[in-house]
């Protein structure tokens, strides 16, 4: 019965502290001169360590863990300055099946200068700024959140809102890509979370999730089922751009940035012509591939 119960308690201690994110890192130092390539010969196994073992949410994490691939391309180097261009991608296991991903997040950000040097240790703290981590900490908040979202309906708000205190904490200090003055519908930071943020997107987040669970999820087991519902969230989406936008979304331009392809494939020869005029409506620079999916 001792046993047991020792056995128990790990078991809850293990799921309390379970970590959320399984990242794989690389860094591209091509434009970085030879002499300098050694202050960041440890980026890559540094960052991938600091992100797979740090806790980002304080509740009990019970799904799995969220597959991440970032890439790092750095330029620069004298003084230990450099810029870099971040490309991130998440993924959702479909049906809880680890042979079957499907992108969440595809993004890319070219706003990045840091000093680094060999050495550097990272910890999580929201509140602190760091020209290099607070990124990372920007972005992992939104991965979580893009995650929950998924799961249920709503289920990401906390995460945006603590990314979007985490940007606010980079406008304070005067974080290049922090910027809280844009042009509408230019892609930033403070543009993409405060719109996830904001409770207009409230309907569309809501379409999100009954993309990935009624659509894509259930494909898995049910295609010609998942296909329709599918189909029925895309004219919802339209619908929802019709009725609810005034103007240009970031937020629903970074969705179909990431799938527009996977929609593309998924509906070539689908016998219904208003899914494709819907997704042509809503995402008008990706036309093409929804033109050729509708004539395959």
């Amino acid at each position: 019965m001792k046993y047991i119960l020792i056995l128990a308690l790990l078991l809850i201690s293990v799921n309390i502290y379970s970590q959320e994110i399984e990242a794989s890192v690389s860094v591209d130092v091509q434009q970085i001169n030879q002499e300098y390539r050694i202050n960041v010969q440890s980026m890559a196994s540094d960052l991938e360590k600091y992100i797979n073992n740090t806790k980002f949410t304080n509740g009990q994490w019970e799904g799995p863990k969220i597959p991440v691939d970032i890439s790092i391309i750095l330029s620069g180097g004298f003084n230990n300055s450099f810029q870099g261009r971040l490309i991130l991608t998440s993924q959702l296991r479909l049906n809880n099946d680890d042979d079957l991903r499907t992108s969440v997040l595809k993004l890319m950000d070219a706003k990045w200068n840091f000093e680094y040097a060999r050495g550097a240790f990272f910890s999580y703290n929201p509140l602190r700024y760091d020209p290099f981590i607070t990124l990372i900490d920007f972005y992992m908040n939104l991965v979580i959140g893009a995650d929950m979202d998924c799961y249920s309906e709503l289920g990401g708000s906390k995460m945006y809102q603590n990314a979007r205190q985490i940007c606010l904490l980079g406008a304070n200090n005067n974080g290049q890509g922090y910027e809280t003055f844009s042009q509408p519908g230019e892609f930033t930071r403070y543009n993409l979370v405060t719109e996830m943020v904001d409770l207009r997107y409230e309907e569309f987040r809501k379409l999100l999730f009954a993309f990935f669970y009624d659509g894509l999820d259930l494909m898995v087991t049910d295609k010609e089922q998942g296909l329709k519902n599918l189909a029925s969230v895309i004219a919802d989406m339209a619908a929802y751009k019709q009725n609810k936008l005034t103007g240009p979304s970031v937020f629903l331009q970074a969705f179909f940035d990431a799938k527009s392809r996977e929609i593309a494939n998924a509906l070539k020869g689908y016998d219904n012509e208003q899914v494709f005029k819907d997704l042509m409506y809503l995402d008008p620079s990706n036309s093409t591939q929804y033109q050729n999916a509708r004539d395959e």
